[in-house]
C-alpha cells in the first residue's frame, strides 16, 4: 500500500471516531480503527494533531459532497432525484456539523477551522454542488418556472434550512429527519397552496 493510500486509509478510520470523541481520541483507536499498528500512523503522519488537521481537510474537500449529487441516477423521477440528493446533501452536512462540534467542545482551535482555504473550499462546494444540481432538474427545464441554476439555489437553500431546523427541534431521530426533509420537498415542487385555494 502506497504512502498516499496508508493516508486515506488512516483519514478513513478516523473521523467517525473524532466525530464521536473530538480531540480526546487516541491515535491507539485509530489505528485499531484502521487495522494498522500505532507506529505506522505516526509514519504518515508528524503526530496527533497533524493527523485531525488532515481528516478536517478532507472532510471539507468539495469534492466530497459533490460526488453524492453527481452520482444520483437521472432515469429517476424528478422528485425522487431530489429526494435522493436532498438526503446526500444533509448526511453530508449532519456529518460535517458532528465532526466541528466534537472538536469545538474539546479544544480544537476555532481558527484552523475558519482559515481562508476553510472559506474558499465552502464556496467552491456550493458553487460545485448547485451547478450539479442545476444539471440534476436539466431534463425538467420545459416544467420549470425559473431557470434550473436558480432552482438549484433555491433547492440548496430549502436543504440547508430542513438542517438548521431538525437542529433547532432538538431533532434526534433520523426519520422523522427523513420525513421532514421528504415534506419539505414536496412543498418545494408544489407550494403551500391547495389546488383549491389557488383557484380561489
Amino acid at each position: 500500500m502506497s504512502p498516499e493510500e496508508r493516508r486515506a486509509t488512516i483519514i478513513e478510520a478516523a473521523l467517525p471516531l473524532l466525530a464521536e470523541h473530538g480531540t480526546q481520541v487516541t491515535t491507539s483507536q485509530v489505528a485499531t480503527a484502521a487495522s494498522i499498528a500505532e507506529g505506522t500512523v505516526f509514519r504518515v503522519f508528524r503526530d496527533k494533531q497533524d493527523l485531525i488537521d488532515q481528516c478536517v481537510r478532507q472532510a471539507l474537500r468539495p469534492e466530497e459532497g459533490l460526488a453524492a449529487v453527481s452520482a444520483v441516477p437521472r432515469d429517476l423521477p424528478l422528485e425522487v432525484r431530489l429526494r435522493v440528493a436532498a438526503h446526500r446533501i444533509a448526511d453530508r452536512v449532519s456529518r460535517i456539523g458532528a465532526l466541528m462540534h466534537a472538536l469545538s467542545a474539546t479544544g480544537y482551535r476555532v481558527e484552523r477551522m475558519h482559515d481562508e482555504r476553510w472559506h474558499a473550499d465552502r464556496q467552491q462546494w456550493i458553487q460545485d454542488t448547485t451547478e450539479a444540481l442545476a444539471e440534476l432538474i436539466g431534463p425538467e427545464a420545459d416544467r420549470l418556472r425559473l431557470p434550473a441554476e436558480r432552482v438549484a439555489q433555491v433547492f440548496l437553500g430549502v436543504v440547508f434550512s430542513s438542517q438548521f431546523a431538525g437542529q433547532m427541534r432538538g431533532c434526534q431521530d433520523n426519520a422523522d429527519d427523513a420525513h421532514a426533509m421528504n415534506e419539505l420537498i414536496d412543498v418545494f415542487l408544489r407550494g403551500v397552496l391547495t389546488e383549491e385555494t389557488g383557484k380561489a
